[in-house]
């Protein structure tokens, strides 16, 4: 009994800090078709792009600070009193600071691939 019950504190409390990084399934397919269509399309191309994107973003920010930051990018520019909400917002600030900075960390880290065409020779030599 005793064995078990330290295997599952040692399960619970080690699989923790990961659990906190963990994405939905959806948010993930969400980012991955957002940025594809922004790079120009559903390509293997942009595919390996933006999961390179995606994975810099994640390794900086938990999810829930991660959607924080959205939220706040999404509704800072609503009008009137509900947009006050959000635009007094200093942790919805803060995070959609630090979102900025992953996406601009990400987006030097993580190259757009270009498909290399083979060119054929224009002489015989």
């Amino acid at each position: 009994m005793k064995k078990t019950a330290i295997s599952l504190a040692i399960l619970l409390f080690g699989t923790m800090p990961s659990m906190a990084y963990e994405y939905p399934t959806e948010e993930t397919i969400r980012y991955a078709l957002n940025c594809m269509t922004t790079l120009g399309g559903q390509t293997d191309q942009n595919l390996y792009t933006c999961s390179c994107r995606y994975d810099s973003i994640r390794e900086v920010l938990p999810f829930d600070d991660y959607a924080d930051g959205k939220t706040y990018e999404r509704n800072r520019a609503m009008p009137g009193k509900k947009g006050g909400f959000f635009r007094d917002n200093e942790r919805g600030e803060e995070l959609y600071g630090v979102l900025v900075s992953a996406r601009e960390q990400a987006d030097e880290q993580c190259i757009v691939v270009k498909q290399v065409q083979m060119i054929e020779p224009t002489s015989s030599e």
